[in-house]
């Protein structure tokens, strides 16, 4: 009994903490590290590690002083607290898998459209998180310029919150966003301690950055301010206002949206996915597609999206979110969708494993060559061509031989009858 008592209190705590602790940082600021983590027992659950040395009034502190608070606060654009933990001489924090604002910025391969868009996003989140802060949670941040994180999912979050203090004025919150505003714009500098001319902060914003970026802010009623910032930015004309935004929006209500709206929303969307950058495009949007195929609420609709940002995914992850997708796809009942499937079938054939094909695919598919419809027979002979090098000897020698034989021999549809043997020419090699 002692043995055992003996090696639970002796074991390593870096063992048994559940996340990753990384052996090298990604970016340092202030004697803070911060580098990537991942959950032990689900390596695909990404994170981020802060970690600083612990002391009396050193980084460390100032960590643990920031862990305390992320702890406490829950809002979509406050960085999400997962754990902590001290051992030997360093306090370490993790968070959702993310990147200083800076890094996202600099780093991230965007066309300049593409900024525009990102930035107005980012900037709609943060004035929604101020809103938050200053008049539900009564906070003032107090360091909002070096605080901002991007998530895998283009999500701008506030970090930080070591220097909240209770709010009183909005003064010191909208300054520093005003700051944050000028250095996206023109460039990050720590050596510009407060709001400058314009410069090429975009025209829409000049009025509300001016706002901000005075001492006058501290006379603002901040409730009406965000308000009246955030409703004048999304009108027409306004820097907010774009499809880029629109889509995002109109993902975080997406619950709240009837079927009809969906299915207009992803008609609409197949040809405005340039907008995105990758990781917003695999993060944020592709998950919202598959979720709503799952649940019914798309129909055909989702599936030249889901095609199109399923070519962002590595093997595996298309293996793990596309094909699980297909395998239901191919037992709808709904001829559009099957027909709309097959069509496209050359995209996603690579990614099927034989025994997908055999045991959860090629069965549904072969009920199309029974189809009382000519365009489901005649898109279920040529996707044929596709999975018969993956097909075993009794779907392939016996099934759908005598399915193409007969079609070849008997169907009213004389392009059926010509496509089926066209078909055995192709397959006559497996």
């Amino acid at each position: 009994m002692t043995s055992v008592l003996s090696s639970l209190f002796s074991r390593d705590p870096k063992s048994v903490f559940p996340y990753e602790l990384p052996a090298s940082s990604f970016y340092t600021f202030d004697g803070i590290y911060i580098g990537k983590s991942f959950k032990k027992a689900e390596p695909s659950e990404l994170a981020t590690c802060f970690w600083a040395t612990v002391s009396d009034y050193g980084p460390g502190s100032v960590l643990k002083a920031q862990a305390r608070k992320l702890k406490t606060l829950r809002h979509p654009n406050v960085l999400a607290y997962l754990d902590s933990v001290e051992m030997n001489g360093t306090f370490y924090l993790i968070t959702e898998a993310c990147v200083p604002l800076k890094t996202y910025i600099t780093e991230n391969k965007l066309t300049d459209k593409q900024k525009d868009f990102v930035v107005s996003w980012g900037l709609f989140q943060l004035l929604s998180c101020l809103k938050f802060l200053h008049q539900e949670a009564e906070l003032s941040h107090e360091n909002i310029r070096y605080s901002v994180y991007v998530t895998e999912s283009g999500d701008w979050k506030l970090g930080g919150f070591e220097k909240s203090t209770v709010f009183s004025n909005p003064c010191t919150d909208l300054n520093s966003f005003a700051l944050l505003t000028w250095e996206i714009f023109n460039g990050f500098n720590e050596s510009i301690t407060k709001p400058e001319a314009p410069k090429r902060v975009p025209q829409q914003l000049h009025v509300h950055y001016k706002k901000m970026a005075t001492n006058r802010a501290a006379k603002l009623n901040t409730g009406e301010l965000l308000r009246g910032n955030i409703l004048e930015l999304r009108q027409t004309g306004g820097f907010f206002k774009n499809r880029y935004v629109d889509i995002l929006l109109f993902l975080d209500e997406f619950q709240l949206k009837d079927a009809h709206e969906k299915q207009a929303f992803f008609t609409e969307l197949k040809n405005e996915l340039d907008f995105f950058p990758d990781n917003i495009a695999k993060y944020r949007i592709l998950p919202k597609l598959i979720h709503s195929y799952e649940y019914g609420d798309a129909g055909s609709h989702v599936l030249m999206p889901l095609f199109r940002l399923g070519r962002l995914l590595d093997e595996n992850e298309y293996q793990l979110r596309i094909v699980p997708c297909l395998c239901k796809l191919f037992s709808s009942p709904d001829r559009v969708t099957r027909v709309k499937l097959l069509e496209r079938i050359d995209e996603f054939a690579p990614h099927l494993t034989p025994q997908i094909v055999n045991e959860r695919i090629y069965k549904n598919v072969a009920s199309g060559f029974m189809d009382t419809n000519p365009a489901v027979r005649e898109s279920t002979v040529k996707a044929m061509v596709s999975l018969a090098d993956k097909l075993n000897n009794q779907n392939l020698n016996t099934d759908l031989m005598r399915h193409l034989a007969r079609l070849q021999g008997a169907d009213d549809q004389p392009g059926i009858r010509t496509n089926a043997t066209i078909c055995l020419g192709k397959i006559g090699c497996y």
